[in-house]
């Protein structure tokens, strides 16, 4: 009786954790290489042994972007094009500078949408 509790436990567990992992990422480690003339889906994976932390920063973001347009805003975005760390990891980042009474205008984000069958009437 005891040993089928602590089966029935353990699977329990096991399909939790096995539910909560996320298989999106394909390599641990797959800093881009932006010299790469490989054409595939994201960068092609540098060497782990010519990777430096250069590869994980960017000089960039400390830049003011020029508001002056109709929204007043000014995005700089960062992707593994420019910091070649987030290669494979599905992520970027951007700098968002607004003039006084800027806006932010309406979008969209296409990760935000593959998930969802029906964002703003379009299919996946």
């Amino acid at each position: 009786m005891a040993s089928s509790i602590l089966l029935s436990g353990l699977l329990a567990l096991f399909f939790t954790a096995a539910l909560a992992s996320d298989p999106s990422p394909l390599q641990d480690f797959c800093v881009g290489d932006t010299n790469s003339q490989v054409l595939l889906n994201g960068l092609a994976c540098k060497d782990p042994k010519m990777v430096d932390a250069n590869d994980f920063s960017s000089s960039g973001l400390h830049i003011a972007g020029n508001t002056s347009n109709p929204a007043e805003s000014k995005v700089t975005p960062m992707t593994a094009a420019q910091i070649p760390g987030l290669n494979s990891f599905g992520i970027s980042l951007v700098r968002i500078d607004y003039a006084p009474w800027g806006i932010n205008p309406p979008h969209t984000h296409r990760s935000a949408c593959h998930r969802n069958l029906n964002c703003l009437g379009r299919q996946p």
